[in-house]
C-alpha cells in the first residue's frame, strides 16, 4: 500500500464527522428536507450530462424540489 493511499484513507476518515454533522444541520429543517436530500443524491452519484458535472444536476434537482414541495404548502 503506497504512502498517498494511505493519506487519503486518512483524510476520508477525518472528515466523516464533518460531513455527517452538516448532513444533519442539512436536514434538519422539515421544510427543506426532501430537496435537500435530492441535491445531496444528485451530486453523489456523479451523473454528467452533455458534459456538465454532477454538481450543477444536484442544485438544478434541488431546486427544482423546493419549487414543488414550496406549491404543495
Amino acid at each position: 500500500m503506497s504512502w498517498a493511499v494511505l493519506v487519503a484513507a486518512l483524510a476520508g476518515l477525518a472528515l466523516l464527522s464533518t460531513i455527517a454533522n452538516n448532513l444533519y444541520t442539512a436536514v434538519s429543517d422539515d421544510a427543506s428536507r426532501e430537496a435537500t436530500v435530492i441535491t445531496f443524491m444528485v451530486t453523489a452519484s456523479g451523473i454528467s450530462l452533455f458534459g456538465i458535472g454532477a454538481a450543477f444536476w444536484g442544485l438544478v434537482a434541488g431546486s427544482i424540489a423546493n419549487l414543488a414541495s414550496a406549491e404543495k404548502q
